[in-house]
C-alpha cells in the first residue's frame, strides 16, 4: 500500500527536475536557419481547402469512450495486436520498434497505405481523429502516394523518432531525490518498464492517429549527455553529442525527450523537430522554430498571467486572504524566483506590466534565490526579509522543494502570508499542496493552466496504454503520453508532405482544444500548449479526487477558464480562512 501510494510523487519529482532545467540554463547562441523552416509550407488544412474545425463533432465523451474501435464500435482488446516489435537500431546502444505496416485504426486511419500510387488524396471524416478524445484532431481519410522521403528521418513508411531514455527513466528521479535527501522514499521502476510504456503509447497513436501510409518507429538509445547535470547548468556538450547522434546517425525527424533546455537547443541546431523545453521564454521557443515545441507554459505567458491576475483582482486592496497579524493590512506584495537570467527576464517583463496595469504600487519586494541542494539556506536568507518589509502577499514562482521549505519555515515563525500560485512546476497540484505546511498553504490561491485534478488511474494517458497493453505503465504515463500527443498532432495536421516547416504548419492549424491538462492551441510565436488559465484556491480539508488524501485545489469559477491576461476583477478568496 505504502509502496503505491509513494509511486504517485513519482511524475512530480521528475516534473520537478524539469523546472530545474530552465533555472540552471546556461543562455545558449541562437541557431541559424537551414532552411527547413523558411518559406512557405502546405498542411492538411490548404490540401483540403479550407478550415477543418467544421468537420468535427462533438467532443467530451464519458469515460472510456477512447477505448472503442471507431471503425467497429467494439471496445479495444487492451492486449492490443502489438506484433513483434524488431529489434536492433542504427544507433550504437540503440534499439527501434515500430513497424512498416501504414496507417492504423483510427476513425480517419487506415487510408493509404505505403507504396500506393496515384495522386495524394485527403478529404475530411466529419469526426474527431479519436472519438471521447478532447484534445482529437479532425478525422482525416488518406489516399494515394505520400511522397516517400519527404524530410530526414521521413521515408515512405514509417518516421524516426529519438528517446533519450535517461531522460524519463528512474535513473534521473533517483538522482534528483537524492540530491533532496530523500533518497529511497520514493520507489524506482525498471528501465525496461518506461521503455516497454513508450513503445506501447508509440504503439496506441500508430493505430489511431492519421499518419498517411507511415508508422513512427522508435529508436530508443542511451545518451552521453546526463539530463541530471543538465539541470545544473552543465553538460553543455553531453547535450551537443547527443543531438548530434540524433541528427547523424539516427537521421531522425523528431525526437520526445527533449526534457531539458540544453538538449532541446542542440536539437534544435541540428535540425530536428523536438518537444518538451520546460518553461523557457517565448523568444526561446520562436527563436528556434520550427524544431522547439514543449507541452510546459512558456514563462512568457506563465508571468503575463500572473501580474494580470494580481493587478486586476488584488491590487490595492487589503490581504484579505493572510492569517494573524497579517489579515486585513494593506498589501505588500513579494516576488520570489530563481536567478536565472533568462527567468528573470521573464520576471522583469511580468513587474513592467504589473506597473503598466496600476499594480506595481503594492511591490515592496523582489527576491532570487540559487537552485541548489540545501534550500533551506535559501529560505534562512529570504524569510526574514520578508518579515522585516511586512510582506503580506507573496508570489513564488518556485520549485516545490523550495516552498516545502519555505512554507514550514514560515509555520515555524508563526508568519502566515497569502501566498499566490504562479501554476508551475506542479504548483498546482494536489500532490504538491498536500507536501506544504498546511498552516500556511490554508492561504493559498492563484493561477493553474491545467483542467480539474483527476481520479488516479483515469487519466487520458493511461486509458490510452490500457488500449492497447494489460501490463501497468510507468509512472511517468502521461508526461510521455503528451509528448508523444504534440507530435502526432503536428504529423498529422501536417499531411503527407512531412517536413519541419510542414509540421509547424499543421500545428498552427490545429483547432484549439481544451482538456484535462488545460487548453492545447499553437500560432505565430506559440510553441507551448497553454492558451489559457483557471483560478484556483487550496482547501486543506477537502478530499482529493486523485488519492482521496486531505487537500484538494477547488474552482470558485465553476470550471470556467480565461483566456491570459483577461481575469475578471474581485477579490480571490482562500478556503483555509
Amino acid at each position: 500500500m505504502k509502496d503505491r501510494l509513494f509511486r504517485g510523487y513519482g511524475p512530480l519529482i521528475g516534473f520537478t527536475a524539469l523546472f530545474l532545467a530552465v533555472v540552471m540554463l546556461v543562455p545558449s547562441k541562437v541557431p541559424e536557419s537551414n532552411g527547413a523552416g523558411a518559406g512557405e509550407a502546405t498542411g492538411v488544412t490548404d490540401l483540403l481547402g479550407g478550415d477543418l474545425e467544421g468537420s468535427d463533432s462533438e467532443l467530451g465523451a464519458a469515460d472510456g469512450e477512447v477505448l472503442v474501435d471507431p471503425e467497429t464500435g467494439e471496445p479495444l482488446d487492451p492486449a492490443g495486436a502489438t506484433g513483434d516489435d524488431p529489434t536492433g537500431a542504427s544507433v550504437a546502444g540503440a534499439s527501434q520498434t515500430g513497424g512498416s505496416a501504414a496507417g492504423g485504426s483510427g476513425a480517419g486511419a487506415g487510408n493509404g497505405a505505403a507504396g500506393t500510387s496515384g495522386p495524394p488524396k485527403v478529404a475530411g471524416c466529419g469526426s474527431a481523429q479519436v472519438p471521447g478524445d478532447p484534445y482529437a484532431p479532425p478525422c482525416i481519410q488518406f489516399s494515394g502516394d505520400n511522397g516517400g522521403e519527404t524530410s530526414r528521418g521521413v521515408t515512405r513508411d514509417k518516421i524516426t523518432v529519438t528517446v533519450r531514455i535517461d531522460s524519463f527513466d528512474s535513473g534521473l528521479v533517483d538522482a534528483v531525490t537524492k540530491s533532496l535527501g530523500a533518497a529511497g522514499k520514493i520507489p524506482s521502476e525498471s528501465r525496461e518498464t518506461v521503455d516497454r510504456t513508450i513503445r506501447g503509447l508509440v504503439e496506441y497513436f500508430n493505430a489511431r492517429f492519421q499518419f498517411y501510409g507511415r508508422k513512427i518507429e522508435l529508436v530508443i538509445y542511451d545518451g552521453k549527455g546526463d539530463p541530471l547535470s543538465e539541470i545544473i547548468g552543465q553538460g553543455q556538450e553531453g547535450a551537443k553529442a547527443d543531438a548530434l547522434k540524433v541528427a547523424k546517425e539516427a537521421k531522425a525527424f523528431a525526437d520526445i525527450s527533449a526534457v531539458t533546455a540544453p538538449y532541446a537547443a542542440s536539437l534544435a541546431a541540428e535540425g530536428v523537430v523536438n518537444i518538451g523545453a520546460p518553461y523557457v521564454p517565448r523568444e526561446w521557443l520562436a527563436q528556434r522554430r520550427p524544431y522547439s515545441w514543449t507541452q510546459l507554459t512558456d514563462c512568457s505567458t506563465v508571468v503575463e498571467s500572473a501580474a494580470s491576475y494580481y493587478a486586476v483582482k488584488m491590487a490595492k486592496k487589503p490581504a484579505t486572504n493572510a492569517g494573524g497579524a497579517l489579515k486585513d493590512q494593506p498589501r505588500r506584495l513579494a516576488v520570489i524566483a530563481p536567478d536565472n537570467a533568462e527567468y528573470q527576464g521573464c520576471v522583469n517583463a511580468g513587474v513592467n506590466l504589473l506597473n503598466r496595469m496600476g499594480g506595481g504600487g503594492d511591490l515592496a519586494a523582489r527576491h532570487k534565490y540559487q537552485i541548489s541542494t540545501n534550500p533551506g539556506s535559501a529560505v534562512n536568507n529570504i524569510l526574514p526579509k520578508l518579515r522585516n518589509d511586512g510582506i503580506t502577499t507573496v508570489m513564488c514562482g518556485c520549485d516545490p522543494v523550495f516552498l516545502n521549505f519555505l512554507t514550514t519555515a514560515m509555520n515555524g515563525q508563526g508568519y502566515f502570508p497569502e501566498m499566490v500560485v504562479a501554476g508551475v512546476a506542479l504548483v498546482d497540484t494536489d500532490l504538491v499542496g498536500q507536501l506544504m505546511q498546511q498552516n500556511v498553504w490554508s492561504n493559498a490561491f492563484g493561477i493553474s493552466y491545467a483542467g480539474p485534478t483527476q481520479r488516479q488511474g483515469s487519466s487520458l494517458a493511461y486509458r490510452a496504454y490500457k488500449s492497447v497493453r494489460r501490463d501497468e505503465p510507468s509512472i511517468a504515463v502521461d508526461l510521455i503520453y503528451n509528448q508523444l500527443y504534440m507530435l502526432a498532432i503536428g504529423i498529422q495536421m501536417a499531411g503527407p508532405n512531412l517536413t519541419p516547416a510542414s509540421f509547424e504548419k499543421g500545428m498552427f492549424d490545429y483547432p484549439r482544444r481544451t482538456g484535462p491538462s488545460g487548453t492545447w492551441g499553437f500560432g505565430p510565436n506559440d510553441y507551448s500548449t497553454s492558451d489559457d488559465a483557471r483560478e484556483i484556491l487550496w482547501n486543506p480539508r477537502a478530499a482529493s479526487p486523485f488519492n482521496r488524501a486531505a487537500g484538494a485545489y477547488q474552482d470558485p469559477n465553476g470550471g470556467k477558464r480565461f483566456p491570459i491576461g483577461k481575469w475578471p476583477s474581485g477579490q480571490p478568496r482562500a478556503a483555509g480562512r
